[in-house]
């Protein structure tokens, strides 16, 4: 069955808005301003020029290479960005924001292991930042460490109680570890407080799905697709659901669809196609 990968909350990033030590006082402060300004702008070259003048003037202001190394990251140089994190750190290593900027561009990398370091290293600074614990769940989801990652949603989760997203990245690791009762719990939560994301259904029908239930798991997948009729991945799994229970034609419709909406999965699809022809008993 084709099964939907958890994507990682989208990171929220901490930017600087002042400098705590100077040293060429005004002109650094100014510059640094100004990077802060066009920074919000979304002018992030414009940001890097201003963020190197207030590093010239003060080379020892860790806040100044934190927020360049925010505006690398925004234009997917990640690996410049953890360059100027590095800095500050070395500058400044209490740096709070330096850390988690750090561990989210760690993060985009794939450097799970040192995004999970970096994320210590916040949580340790603030017990309650709902995002470290939320993004240090997900590095621990990639590998593959379930039960820890299950254990940060948790955490998310008591911070936040009504955010969706949190109970649905928590059925994510849940299924992964067999328990997917608790999961069908979890992305029933995630449905009461987001009613509208297909993503969630899906998932909820995969996980009806491996319990046997398959009638659950087509009144989901029927919904997924209401919300989101392009998905050509629902239409797979409820096709796969459909043969399972001996509905040849109605699954044969739906691998089509499937492939009328995204070619590249014919090559895995029709071998499913060519199955529910030669089934016994087909409806």
């Amino acid at each position: 069955m084709v099964k939907i990968t958890p994507v990682a909350a989208i990171a929220v990033i901490i930017l600087s808005v002042s400098i705590t030590r100077l040293g060429r006082a005004g002109e650094a402060q100014n510059a640094f301003n100004e990077g802060v300004k066009y920074y919000r702008a979304g002018k992030f070259k414009e940001a890097i020029a201003a963020y190197d003048k207030a590093i010239k003037a003060d080379p020892k202001a860790a806040e100044a290479y934190n927020n360049r190394g925010l505006a690398y990251y925004k234009l997917g140089r990640s690996e410049d960005a953890i360059k100027d994190y590095d800095e500050a750190l070395k500058i400044d290593n209490k740096l709070m924001d330096a850390y988690y900027n750090r561990a989210n561009a760690h993060f985009v990398q794939k450097q799970y292991y040192q995004a999970i370091r970096d994320y210590d290293a916040v949580i340790k600074q603030d017990p309650k930042l709902l995002q470290a614990y939320n993004q240090r769940g997900h590095a621990y989801y990639y590998v593959s460490q379930y039960e820890k990652a299950i254990q940060d949603f948790d955490q998310a989760q008591k911070l936040n109680p009504k955010d969706p997203a949190i109970y649905n990245s928590r059925a994510l690791a849940e299924r992964r570890l067999g328990k997917n009762d608790l999961a069908v719990r979890d992305y029933t939560e995630s449905i009461k407080l987001d009613p509208k994301n297909a993503e969630v259904y899906n998932n909820r029908a995969n996980a009806y799905s491996l319990l046997g239930k398959y009638d659950e798991a087509l009144k989901d997948y029927d919904q997924a697709i209401k919300l989101d009729p392009k998905n050509a991945h629902i239409y797979v799994n409820r096709g796969v659901i459909s043969l399972r229970q001996g509905k040849g034609g109605e699954a044969e419709k739906d691998f089509k669809k499937a492939i009328e909406l995204d070619p590249s999965l014919k090559e895995k699809i029709e071998p499913l196609i060519g199955a529910q022809k030669s089934a016994p008993g087909k409806k």
